[in-house]
């Protein structure tokens, strides 16, 4: 089975297909998910940069809901802005992601390497301005795991 990266920041729930993508909440979680407002990634696509979330969030867990703090966003960002950088560099050779522990994608990623780069560069801007901008409204994001 080839695994193919949905490259996106989802603003809607009616963009998603199926049920397997991480939330980004504005606020503390409150019980409620698909809430308006928040972004979606693709639970294959996020577990690219997961990596990043293991290494600044003690208890980031991949099936978890955490709160995430306006402080703790700060590492996050600058990671997130460090990868995004590379990705622009390397234009299709090989370079060391992040990636998440609870799936194997690094193979999938390889397949088409150059595409997938440019995808990843774009999600990782995408999503460094939908972040900067909501943390000027809101003192935390919540990353919804699955």
């Amino acid at each position: 089975m080839v695994t193919e990266f949905d490259f996106r920041l989802h603003a809607d729930r009616s963009e998603c297909v199926g049920t397997q993508y991480f939330e980004l909440l504005p606020g503390p979680y409150r019980g409620k998910h698909w809430v308006p407002g928040a972004r979606f990634i693709d639970e294959y696509t996020f577990s690219l940069f997961e990596g990043i979330f293991e290494r600044h969030l003690a208890d980031y867990d991949h099936f978890a809901f955490v709160d995430v703090l306006l402080p703790q966003w700060q590492p996050i960002l600058t990671d997130l802005s460090d990868l995004q950088a590379c990705l622009l560099r390397v234009d299709g050779s090989q370079v060391d992601l992040p990636f998440g522990r609870a799936l194997h994608v690094k193979g999938a990623f390889e397949m088409d390497i150059a595409n997938n780069q440019r995808g990843l560069a774009w999600l990782t801007a995408e999503l460094r301005h939908w972040l900067s901008e909501t943390l000027t409204m809101h003192d935390c994001i919540s990353v919804l795991g699955l």
